[in-house]
């Protein structure tokens, strides 16, 4: 389900054949995430995954949706509205006042729907090297 939502959404954001990374091992060896999956009928719809910032700037405070993704064949059905609503409170169940999440620059979809969500741009921006240096603005909201 990843590897689909992520080439239908960032293939034409990403150089031709640069690789996808794979988020999955990483994600769900860290204790400071917690995974949350839509599921129906077996198919899995969405994950996304959330716990403690990494960010050398963030206070004990902020938490931070790390990976959010929902199977292409299920954009604007709800998915991603349930998810973000579970995310944002297991966010406040861990003691968090605010949220943050960072998205390719160019992904107008996916910033469109944080910031629906009450996400707005913080003014910090990066890159990685798995991603082909894709710009990446971090967004933020209160909880």
């Amino acid at each position: 389900m990843w590897d689909e939502s992520a080439r239908a959404a960032f293939t034409e954001l990403l150089p031709a054949g640069h690789p996808f990374p794979e988020p999955w091992y990483a994600l769900i060896e860290d204790g400071a995430v917690s995974m949350l999956m839509a599921e129906e009928d077996g198919e899995l719809l969405g994950f996304s995954a959330c716990g403690e910032s990494r960010d050398e700037d963030a206070a004990r405070s902020v938490g931070v949706l790390r990976s959010f993704f929902v199977a292409a064949g299920h954009w604007r059905e709800g998915v991603g509205r349930a998810l973000m609503a579970a995310a944002l409170e297991l966010l406040r169940g861990r003691g968090c006042a605010e949220a943050t999440v960072w998205s390719f620059a160019a992904n107008e979809r996916a910033n469109a729907f944080y910031e629906k969500h009450g996400f707005t741009r913080d003014g910090a921006e990066r890159t990685e090297a798995a991603w082909a240096d894709l710009l990446e603005v971090r967004y933020r909201r209160s909880l």
